[in-house]
């Protein structure tokens, strides 16, 4: 399916939902089916722009952990914001990034400690250039092989256009 035909048909079923979690959680599916990852390697950020941070929408157990004041020189989501365009970045691991949020348990059945993110791609929910939140696709593992294959430009350019339809509806 074209990117253009995902989104039209995202849209389409956003648009009967009422806002909340209901539409966070149909993003979610969506998005995690079309990469192939899991609903815990999407989050969801949305912008207070009285306070300039980014707040969680999901995972929804990090929804009360915190924010990612838009000031941080070492947040992805942050950069995102800030810069208004998409990033990606397969060596995600080894960069300098705030990885506080990685260490929490996201589910009560995991077991273990919380595999850290390894790639990653970024990108703004804006409306007219006027950002709203970031959305973000990672693949997590104990190592870069085990989290799965790079992300593509073509992948960044797809979360891009899929980040440009759904900004207005959370």
């Amino acid at each position: 399916m074209k990117i253009s035909d995902f989104c039209s048909r995202l849209e389409d079923r956003l648009a009967t939902r009422a806002a909340g979690e209901g539409r966070i959680e149909l993003v979610v599916q969506a998005v995690h089916k079309a990469f192939n990852v899991r609903p815990d390697e999407v989050a969801l950020f949305t912008l207070d722009g009285a306070t300039s941070v980014l707040c969680f929408l999901w995972p929804l157990k990090l929804r009360s952990s915190g924010f990612v004041p838009l000031s941080s020189s070492d947040s992805l989501a942050a950069r995102t914001a800030r810069d208004n365009r998409p990033y990606l970045n397969n060596r995600f691991a080894s960069a300098q990034h705030a990885s506080i949020f990685e260490s929490i348990r996201l589910s009560n059945n995991q077991i273990g400690k919380p595999e850290p993110i390894q790639k990653i791609i970024s990108a703004p929910l804006s409306i007219k250039g006027d950002v709203k939140g970031v959305i973000q696709v990672c693949r997590k593992g104990s190592d870069p092989a085990k989290a799965g294959p790079n992300f593509s430009p073509e992948e960044l350019d797809a979360l891009a256009e899929i980040a440009r339809s759904i900004a207005r509806y959370l």
